[in-house]
């Protein structure tokens, strides 16, 4: 082989296993996720509703909850711009009561009115929601490195500024996660390969925004070290 041939080859090499880098990109604020708020009911006794938003190919839908069990899809939900709003209808002791929600929203707070029938006459009260930058729950997203893509979930629980969960993907085999942790919505966590008897670790971490995780991956790939955009979503 011609000597210049032989550089182009090697030279063509490194470029195709030269770490790739991406910067990530601002995330625009969405109000996709799980929104919560405290509520004092007609009876004295408070109460922690919890809202969660989803994006559906466009279509806008929602389930509240007031207390474990009491799940209600919502109904007329319109978000245009920064404004927001809803109904939902629940039934008690043989009618139904219909609660009117609107607010403004951004990044993570809603502000507005509630209007509802629930003591048996129309009656107004202040909203102010939070977002909830909980990570509980099932993520899933592809990936793949110049051949078939594989398909990756992560199972995770929050505890405090702890994740545990388990790591599976479409190429075999769960495994615990490791180092797994979340502060102000910044996510990271590790999963730990055993191939040919060496350790391969793989690295997560990202940005939680509504039903998203945007952020890099870097992993061991052909002994050179690959960072990766990283982009899951909920699966749960």
């Amino acid at each position: 082989m011609k000597p210049n041939v032989f550089h182009s080859l090697v030279g063509l090499t490194v470029v195709l296993f030269q770490p790739a880098s991406f910067a990530a990109e601002p995330q625009a604020p969405t109000v996709e996720g799980v929104w919560k708020w405290t509520f004092t009911m007609p009876d004295g006794s408070q109460v922690t509703p919890r809202l969660e938003i989803k994006d559906d190919a466009g279509r806008w839908t929602g389930v509240t909850r007031l207390r474990q069990g009491t799940d209600a899809a919502v109904t007329n939900l319109t978000v245009n711009g920064d404004q927001i709003s809803f109904e939902v209808a629940r039934e008690r002791e043989g009618g139904v009561v219909l609660t009117r929600y609107s607010g403004i929203w951004n990044s993570n707070t809603i502000k507005g009115k509630i209007v509802s029938n629930w003591t048996g006459e129309e009656r107004t009260y202040d909203w102010e929601a939070k977002r909830s930058a909980d990570a509980t729950g099932a993520w899933k997203w592809s990936a793949g490195f110049g051949g078939p893509r594989a398909e990756s979930r992560v199972t995770l629980k929050q505890e405090g500024e702890k994740l545990t969960g388990k790591y599976s993907s479409s190429r075999g085999g769960e495994i615990e996660v490791k180092r797994g942790k979340i502060k102000n919505g910044e996510i990271s966590f590790e999963v730990e390969r055993e191939r040919d008897g060496e350790v391969t670790v793989s690295r997560y971490y990202g940005t939680l925004s509504g039903n998203k995780i945007v952020g890099k991956s870097e992993a061991n790939f052909f002994g050179q070290q690959r960072t990766n955009t990283w982009e899951a979503v909920r699966a749960d």
